[in-house]
């Protein structure tokens, strides 16, 4: 008894022992103890997570220990060799542990010994490593468990509080964005003074663009972002991209026909220079990425100029001579709008064209119905095909932007049907994404293009070389003035003293959210300052790479 009950003494230090080794050895999760008996009566139990404790096959033994296990019923080993116990357990239950893996490697299909991905592991290196694994993922799974209801309590009020600010958000913002599903990007493209800018800014809500009677007052691209509804009492349903570029010049000096010489009735306000070679090139390079294209025709203009030459000279009645292509847009005046026509056919590009200013033709007591269905017929059949043979002409709407702002409901109906369904491009909220210190350049130009005459407006350029903060809230801006002659430094010096408070109160609402702006003006002579590519290169992309987001007041 005395003997049995030593024994008995001997076995606990030694399940204790065992336990660490496979510890150590395999985890502490997967083995739950490795006993020694030494009267035999139970064999040693191992649990698996998730399923109930079951016998181990095998006892432990030293004289084995660092080579394999063996089955063993005994405990003299123990008795002559319990010192070195210890050491033998670990190695054992690392061994242990590895044949358990690999009866359920085998029984899930892997190679025996093998990882996963079927590569087989290099030697007890990797078996460590993957012990280690583990261990560790098991901690991380304890500590979550181990997380108390109040920091979960604590966590689910927190997301609860982000959601309330979310919806707060959309509605500080006025706008009911439950049923936006649908986005794009369309490129309005057009002549000069067609009334691209205008349109714009109506279907945006807010002016985005700088507008004026003169032609080619836009001279960079702009991005204008409008919330459209099908029907005017319905929530928006579709984010439209607007880009605003410059009016398409006729860059080449050549006539557009080359069976005869004419003058031009009206001569340019402007000479063409790099600075207007590259607005066109901006205006054609953000129409290459867009969901639509629409074409801004002055429907005055056409009525007035358009059908200038028979397709087929006639004499007494009877045709002579060869067919005259396109001659209905032959006027000089028509010249660019030929040569905007020629490009969109030679690039197979569809086009929907947006005939503006039939207010005109309307007070002119002319047809529009007839002229409408006449436009129609004349763009189908000069802008052709497309390879399918598909009508690059897919729509016509007839619009009065400035005087009747309803008839632009089937453009917003045709924008909420047909644009990609996608998430928004860009927040909701906001209307451009013109950098701030170019919208207040902008506005100023726009002020001297209201108030500069004959070729003035177009041999200016204005250029914010500071902007400044106080801490009241005032906004300093000085702004750099270029002109080509002494006389029109001159000038211009007066025109400015007439705008400057005019200028201010449209950029204190504009980009300072109402705060004081105060203005300072420094006008310099730079004869050539239109063929210098420091002051063209953002009109050629690279306000593309710093926008700013601007969102109404």
């Amino acid at each position: 008894k005395p003997l049995q009950s030593g024994l008995a003494g001997f076995g606990a230090l030694v399940r204790h022992a065992a336990a660490m080794g496979a510890a150590i050895g395999g985890g502490a999760s997967s083995l739950t103890f490795a006993a020694w008996n030494p009267s035999g009566s139970e064999r040693p139990r191992f649990a698996v997570p998730g399923r109930s404790a079951r016998p181990a096959p095998y006892r432990l033994s030293h004289s084995e220990g660092a080579s394999g296990l063996r089955e063993s019923r005994g405990p003299a080993f123990a008795l002559c060799f319990g010192a070195a116990l210890s050491p033998a357990f670990v190695v054992a239950g690392r061994r242990a542990e590895r044949r358990r893996r690999s009866a359920l490697q085998a029984a899930k299909g892997r190679p025996r010994g093998g990882r996963p991905d079927g590569r087989p592991r290099q030697g007890p290196s990797g078996s460590s490593r993957d012990s280690q694994d583990e261990v560790q993922d098991m901690l991380r799974e304890l500590r979550a468990l181990q997380q108390s209801p109040e920091e979960d309590e604590a966590q689910e009020a927190e997301e609860a509080e982000a959601t309330v600010g979310e919806e707060e958000d959309d509605a500080g913002s006025g706008v009911d964005t439950r049923f936006l599903e649908r986005s794009g990007q369309v490129c309005v493209l057009g002549v000069p003074n067609s009334g691209k800018s205008s349109l714009i800014n109506e279907l945006v809500g807010v002016k985005v663009s700088i507008v004026s009677p003169k032609p080619q007052t836009t001279r960079q691209r702009v991005l204008g972002l409008a919330l459209l509804s099908p029907r005017p009492d319905s929530p928006p349903t579709t984010q439209a991209v607007f880009v605003d570029t410059a009016g398409i010049m006729q860059l080449s000096r050549d006539p557009p026909e080359t069976g005869g010489q004419y003058k031009r009735k009206v001569k340019r306000a402007f000479n063409l220079n790099k600075l207007h070679k590259a607005m066109v090139k901006t205006a054609w390079k953000a129409s290459r990425h867009v969901d639509a294209t629409f074409w801004v025709l002055d429907a005055a203009k056409c009525h007035e100029y358009g059908d200038f030459m028979p397709e087929v000279a006639t004499l007494d009645g009877v045709p002579i001579g060869p067919t005259v292509r396109e001659g209905w847009w032959l006027h000089p005046e028509l010249e660019e709008e030929l040569g905007f026509l020629r490009r969109i056919k030679k690039m197979k590009r569809h086009v929907h064209v947006v005939l503006n200013k039939m207010d005109i033709l309307e007070e002119a007591e002319v047809d529009t119905a007839e002229f409408v269905i006449t436009m129609r017929e004349r763009l189908m059949e000069d802008l052709g095909t497309d390879e399918e043979g598909v009508p690059l002409l897919e729509n016509l709407w007839p619009t009065s932007v400035l005087c009747n702002p309803g008839s632009l409901l089937p453009i917003r109906k045709w924008l909420c049907e047909n644009l990609p369904i996608q998430a928004p491009c860009f927040p909701v909220a906001a209307v451009s994404d013109m950098p701030a210190r170019v919208v207040a350049s902008e506005v100023t130009r726009e002020k001297l293009f209201g108030v500069l005459r004959d070729e003035l407006p177009y041999v200016t350029a204005v250029i914010n070389e500071v902007w400044r903060e106080k801490e009241d809230g005032t906004l300093v801006l000085g702004q750099k003035v270029l002109v080509q002659t002494d006389n029109q430094e001159r000038i211009v010096r007066g025109c400015l003293r007439k705008i400057t408070e005019e200028a201010e109160q449209e950029i204190s609402q504009s980009v300072n959210f109402g705060r004081p702006v105060q203005l300072h003006f420094a006008i310099k002579v730079e004869p050539r300052w239109q063929d210098n590519a420091a002051y063209y290169n953002d009109l050629q992309g690279l306000l593309q790479g710093n926008p700013s987001l601007i969102y109404p007041v």
